[in-house]
Order: C-alpha cells, then structure tokens, then sequence
C-alpha cells in the first residue's frame, strides 16, 4: 500500500509540518505526546483540513490543497478506530457492527464470519456493549472498521486505554489481522514495543517534524545516534536466530553469538530464524560473579564496554556474545562494584523480562 503524506496544519502555537512516503503495508507513527501524531492522524482521515496538503493512499488522491481536492471523511474509504471506542452503549454489538450500511450483509457473509471468528465477538453478539470489557469493546471497534471494507485502517492509541493484560491481548489480535487479513494499516503509539510488533516502516515525530523514518528496529536501536530524544527510554532491542525450544520448560533458546544463548519465553518460529525481542535495562542486573541458586535463566558472561551518566542513574554498555546489551544502574551501584570500561562482569536477565516483538 503505498502511502503519500505533505501536511502543514497549525493549532495555536504547534505546527505540523510533515513529508514522507510509505510502501507500509503497515506503518507506525511514534513520538511522544504533543509530537503531533493523533493531529496527523485526523488529518489523514479528514476530520480536520489543513492549510496545505498532499495526501495520496494507493492510486487515490484525498486531498490537495490549495487548489485542489478535499474528499469528505465519508467518501475517503479509510476507517478510524481511536481510543474510545465510541460505541453506542444503549445497543447491542450485533446493532453497533450492523449499523453502517451494507456491513449486516458483509457480517452474514463468509469473510464476515471469518472476521468474526478472528476477533472472538461471536459470543459478543447479542450482548449490550455496557456489559462489555475494555478489551472486548476494542475488538468490537475494530470489527465495525474493518466491516467498512477500509483501503486503510487508521488506528489511534489502540491499546493506550487498557491495562497490560488487555493490551497485549489486543496487539496479538492486531498482529493476526496483519498476518490473516493483510490489512494495511497506520497506527500512532508511544509504545515501543507496540511498534516494533506491528510496523514495517516507522515515521518518527517531534514537535510537529518528521525525526527520522526507517525500520523500527533499525531506528529504536540507535536513537542517540539518531538524536531522536524521544526514543531514549528503549534499551536491549535485538534480532536473534533461533537455537532450540524447550516446550517443557517454556523457553526458546536465542543465539548471541560466541556460544552465548538468550533464553527467552516459547516462541514458534523455526529453528535458525531471527527474531525480534526487546527488554529493558532496568531489567538487567550486574554481577561480578555468576551466582547460585538464582531463578533467572539468563547468566550471561559479559564485559563492560562504557559507562555513560545520564543525571542520577548510569547506562552501562556491556558486550555479551556478539551483541552489545544495556543495564540501568545507579551511580552507588557503580561505585560499589567497583565497575571500569574493559571489566569482565555476568549481566543477570529474567526470561519473563524479554518479549518476543515479531516472530519470523
């Protein structure tokens, strides 16, 4: 799904101004809050109209101003699914995903069904939408979007309003509507991981301008080398083969390169596959010496690459296998262990603690 974007578009004092172009077929939009990514978002739908604009999706223009066209929401053929699900609350689910027209008989219909079964509402049919879950009203919303036989699902947040349970729950279901369904998709997040399970291509916005675009691995991955500030807070993302699965125990075994192994929750992809997983330094614990008798799986022989300060806390570097991983220490810690560039350490990581972000 090619996807074209030239926005300027100004609410007070923040401007947004805007350019890129995407083959997607899935696109994420990520940045901190007020970067400018539900204002895009809203314009792309055409719930607002910008002062100039260029806004191409497949081989259909939407808007080109000024002087030219600027199709009404209705007639862009794209489907919103924001935060709130907004549903009607005093109708049933079957009445809500039924309501726009043509979609009772797209439901009826063999895609319709399969739909369905995709999004577990089936059993949600005939219930009234205040006696669902969060999580339930979100696979309902986006049911009734993807019902609208949308060129482009637009999705704002999708998980922003869940607890993490929820949250994860609805990002599988996203990923399988990816993988089933093929549907192309622009989704904005400030969560990392979120991106990084979903996106092929990443936009990156600050204060209203494109930061950086790219792979969202690539990009997460060397943010200060980016000098995308808003990208600081993410730590250990890595793409690794598989090595061997461990059904009874619950642990897929992932090669770091130099006999090191990465184990890391069941997955199912094949042997010798990369992975992308991700955790966070805040997870990884510096010993000077393997310890015994210690729940966590991953012991893993390391050396200290670089120590940086970072105000009251200091990121570690250190160099384990073939792969660089970072550890979140405080500079008492430091000092107490004595710890120097070059110095040979075991970096401590819990198997619960890395999540596999896109198998395959």
């Amino acid at each position: 799904m090619h996807l074209e974007i030239r926005l300027q578009h100004r609410v007070g004092v923040f401007e947004l101004d805007v350019g890129f172009a995407s083959e997607g077929p899935v696109l994420g939009v990520f940045g901190a809050s007020a970067s400018g990514k539900t204002t895009l978002l809203h314009a792309i739908a055409g719930l607002v109209r910008p002062a100039r604009a260029q806004i191409r999706v497949g081989e259909s223009v939407l808007a080109q101003r000024p002087g030219g066209i600027s199709l009404p929401p209705e007639q862009r053929r794209l489907a919103l699914v924001s935060q709130d699900p907004l549903l009607f609350p005093h109708r049933s689910v079957r009445w809500n995903l039924e309501y726009a027209p043509g979609a009772a008989q797209r439901l009826a219909s063999p895609a319709g069904a399969r739909l369905a079964a995709l999004l577990r509402i089936e059993p949600l049919l005939a219930r009234g939408v205040r006696n669902l879950s969060g999580g339930e009203k979100q696979r309902v919303a986006l049911a009734r979007a993807l019902l609208a036989e949308p060129t482009l699902l637009l999705l704002d947040e999708p998980t922003a309003s869940l607890d993490a349970e929820l949250a994860r729950d609805v990002l599988g279901l996203l990923q399988e509507l990816k993988r089933e369904l093929r549907t192309p998709m622009l989704f904005v997040t400030h969560k990392a991981p979120e991106m990084l399970a979903l996106a092929d291509d990443c936009v990156v916005l600050e204060n209203g301008r494109v930061a950086a675009q790219g792979p969202p691995l690539a990009l997460l991955a060397r943010p200060r080398a980016l000098g995308v500030a808003s990208l600081a807070g993410v730590d250990n993302l890595l793409r690794l083969p598989v090595l061997r699965h461990d059904p009874s125990s619950g642990v897929t075994f992932l090669a770091l390169g130099g006999e090191v192994a990465l184990a890391a929750p069941l997955c199912r992809t094949a042997l010798g596959v990369a992975v992308s997983v991700g955790f966070y330094a805040d997870d990884v614990l510096v010993c000077l010496e393997r310890p015994r008798g210690l729940s966590a799986r991953n012991a893993l022989a390391a050396r200290v690459r670089r120590l940086d300060a970072l105000g009251h806390e200091v990121l570690a570097e250190l160099a384990v296998g073939e792969h660089a991983l970072r550890a979140r220490l405080t500079p008492g810690a430091v000092r107490e262990l004595a710890l120097a560039e070059g110095m040979a350490v075991v970096a401590i990581v819990k198997t619960s603690a890395v999540h596999v972000l896109g198998e395959g």
